[in-house]
């Protein structure tokens, strides 16, 4: 009798031992998910020179995104111009994480703007990506609709 109620404490500090590793490692890997997308994943935008177009020309042109050391691009990305204008008669789209320009110019001109992608804040549990702080990126691009 002695003998079993001697093994009883004793289990019960196994489990509970048990349960905080599991407690302890279960935290640590929402740590590290989260030092991952606040350190690393964050969308960029190349620096590119986008071709020139002609005014009654259709225009086509494309700049993507890339999220560098995430495991996918099951990301939704956000595309904006903060500033400047794109040419009169060329409208923006995307479709994922790539930005595309298309339409007829109608003024000659150099266009400048200052472009910004973003991932919407995202808060999940381990696995999936934990991802806040700065999740955008912006870069300056130029569009030239020549006469």
């Amino acid at each position: 009798m002695l003998h079993m109620s001697l093994k009883l404490p004793s289990t019960k500090l196994t489990m509970a031992s048990i349960s905080m590793i599991f407690l302890f490692s279960s935290c640590q890997l929402f740590f590290d998910e989260i030092e991952e997308c606040i350190n690393k994943i964050v969308p960029k935008l190349p620096p590119k020179n986008l071709v020139q177009g002609q005014v009654g020309v259709p225009y086509f042109e494309s700049i993507q995104a890339e999220m560098k050391n995430a495991d996918d691009d099951a990301f939704d990305y956000e595309f904006s111009i903060e500033s400047g204008t794109i040419p009169v008669g060329v409208s923006y789209g995307w479709d994922g994480r790539l930005l595309k320009f298309s339409g007829t110019p109608t003024l000659a001109g150099t266009y400048k703007f200052k472009l910004k992608v973003r991932t919407p804040l995202v808060l999940s549990g381990p696995g999936d990506g934990i991802c806040f702080g700065k999740i955008y990126d912006k870069q300056e691009y130029e569009i030239v609709i020549l006469e």
